[in-house]
C-alpha cells in the first residue's frame, strides 16, 4: 500500500495527486504544481529528472485521477469503500456519513460488481457488434442485388425502346412511302396535261408563224376560227398533303397499340417468394421449384409461402382482371392487406389478412372451407367492388360465376393488394387485366 500511495504522490507538493498530468519522462505531478514550477523555470524542466518537456498542453491523466480518488489524503492508511450510487471510492472515516441510504460496499465487492457489469456490457456490445456486422453484410448483399436489378431494368428498357425505335423507323418509312406514292399519283395526273399543253403550244406557234409570214408578203388569208377560251389548270394536280400528313401521329399510335399492351397490375418482385420467377414486364409469375439464393432477405419478401403481391393496393372503386391458370393443380388468387405476415410459416397467421379462392388438384377452397365449382376454369376473372363490398370470381371464357366473398368492413380505409399463391409444377400465371389477389391456404 505504501508503494501504491507513493505512486499517487506528487513530487512537488508531496500530497495525493489532484488533476494529475504526466510528462514524456513518465513522471506525474499535480497540474497546478507543475504549472507553478514552470512559471519559475521558463525552460520547462521536469521537477524530478530535469529533462526539458516539449509538451505545450498538459492533458489530465484520467487513469491516475481515477486511482487518486481511492486514496484519502487524511486517512491514507485506511482501505476505502465504494459507493455504487455515485460510482466512486469513499473514505470510511470522513466520507461515509455523506452517503446516507446509498449502496456502499467494500472495494473487493465493488470490483467484483464492476467486473460483472463491464463483462455484461462487453457481451452486449459484442452481440450488438455482431448484429451490426450481419446487418452490414445484408445491406451489402442488398446493394449488390439492387445493382443487378438496375442492370436488368436497363437491359429491359433498352430492349423495349429498341423495339419502339424499330417500329417508329418502319412507320417513318411507311409514311415516306405513302408520300412517294402520292408524288407518283400527282405526276401521273399532271404529265398528260403537260403533254397536251405542249402540243397546243406547238400548234399555236405554227399558226403565229403563218400569220407573220402573211403580213410580210402582203398575202392575207385571215383564219376563220374563233378565239379559244383562256387555258386554265385542271383541278387535283397538287399533292394531297392531308392524305399524307393528316392524323399521322394518331395513326402511328393506333398501330403502336398492337405492339404494346397495357398492364394495369404490375407484380412486385421485391415481395416474391425466392422460388417464384417473374417475367421481364412483371406480368407473369411461375414456380421454378428452385430456390434463388441471390435474392436478399428483405421485410417485403415472403419467405415461407410461394406468394407474390401486386405493386399497387386499392381502397376504393371497382377493379377487374383476368388470370390464366390453365390446368395447374395448385394456385390461389385473392387480395391481401399490406400488413400480411410474410415470415411466419403457420397458415393461421394469414387467415385474417387474406381473402381468396384456391385450387388444390381440382378441389376449390375459401381458406379451409370447400367451394363447389362445376367445371375447372382455365381463365379466371376476378372483380373487386368496394361499392358493393364484394370480391367475386367467374370463368372468364364462359362468363359463369364461380364464387363470391364479402369484403370485411373497414378495408376501405386499408389498401388491399393483389396476391398470387403459386404451388409447384412449373405453373405460369399470366395477368390479363386488373388483378387483386385472393387468399389461398394449403390445407
Amino acid at each position: 500500500r505504501s508503494s501504491f500511495e507513493s505512486y499517487l504522490t506528487c513530487s512537488v507538493c508531496l500530497d495525493i495527486l489532484t488533476e494529475p498530468v504526466s510528462l514524456s519522462c513518465h513522471h506525474s505531478f499535480c497540474k497546478r504544481c507543475l504549472t507553478e514550477h514552470w512559471a519559475r523555470q521558463p525552460s520547462r524542466p521536469c521537477p524530478v529528472c530535469r529533462r526539458t518537456s516539449s509538451k505545450e498542453d498538459l492533458d489530465v491523466n484520467f487513469a491516475l485521477k481515477e486511482l487518486s480518488w481511492s486514496v484519502c489524503p487524511s486517512h491514507p492508511q485506511v482501505l476505502p469503500l465504494f459507493c455504487l450510487d455515485d460510482s466512486r471510492p469513499l473514505c470510511p472515516l470522513c466520507e461515509f456519513s455523506l452517503h446516507p441510504q446509498h449502496r456502499v460496499v467494500s472495494g473487493e465487492e465493488a470490483q467484483r460488481r464492476l467486473k460483472e457489469l463491464i463483462s455484461s456490457q462487453l457481451q452486449a456490445l459484442t452481440e450488438e457488434k455482431h448484429q451490426c456486422e450481419e446487418l452490414q453484410q445484408s445491406y451489402e448483399e442488398i446493394q449488390l442485388y439492387a445493382e443487378k436489378q438496375a442492370g436488368d431494368c436497363e437491359r429491359h428498357i433498352r430492349a423495349g425502346f429498341s423495339r419502339l425505335h424499330q417500329f417508329l423507323q418502319e412507320e417513318e418509312q411507311r409514311a415516306l412511302s405513302a408520300l412517294r406514292e402520292e408524288q407518283l399519283r400527282q405526276k401521273k395526273n399532271i404529265s398528260p396535261e403537260l403533254e397536251k399543253l405542249r402540243e397546243k403550244l406547238s400548234s399555236v406557234d405554227k399558226i403565229i408563224q403563218e400569220l407573220q409570214q402573211q403580213l410580210e408578203t402582203h398575202t392575207y388569208r385571215p383564219r376563220q376560227e374563233s378565239t379559244p377560251p383562256r387555258p386554265r389548270p385542271k383541278a387535283g394536280l397538287l399533292l394531297d398533303q392531308a392524305k399524307v400528313l393528316g392524323n399521322l401521329g394518331f395513326r402511328v399510335w393506333t398501330r403502336m397499340r398492337r405492339l404494346v399492351t397495357y398492364q394495369p397490375v404490375v407484380l412486385d418482385p421485391n415481395t416474391a417468394y425466392p422460388k417464384l420467377s417473374l417475367s421481364d414486364d412483371l406480368s407473369t409469375v411461375r414456380n421454378t421449384e428452385t430456390l434463388n439464393k441471390e435474392l436478399p432477405e428483405v421485410p417485403e419478401r415472403f419467405s415461407k409461402y410461394p406468394i407474390v403481391l401486386g405493386s399497387v393496393g386499392y381502397s376504393s372503386g371497382t377493379h377487374q382482371w383476368d388470370v390464366e391458370v390453365g390446368d395447374h393443380p395448385y394456385w390461389g388468387l385473392g387480395v391481401a392487406k399490406e400488413s400480411i405476415e410474410r415470415k411466419e410459416k403457420s397458415p393461421v397467421s394469414l387467415v385474417n389478412e387474406l381473402l381468396g379462392l384456391g385450387n388444390t388438384e381440382g378441389k376449390y377452397y375459401d381458406g379451409s372451407k370447400p367451394v363447389k365449382v362445376k367445371k375447372s376454369p382455365e381463365k379466371i376473372r376476378v372483380k373487386l367492388d368496394f361499392n358493393t363490398g364484394t370480391l367475386s370470381f367467374s370463368d372468364a371464357d364462359h362468363m359463369t360465376p364461380l364464387y363470391s366473398l364479402t369484403v370485411p368492413k373497414g378495408t376501405s380505409t386499408n389498401k388491399l393488394f393483389p396476391l398470387f399463391f403459386m404451388g409447384p409444377a412449373d405453373l405460369t400465371l399470366q395477368i390479363h387485366r386488373f388483378h387483386l389477389l385472393q387468399h389461398w391456404m394449403d390445407t
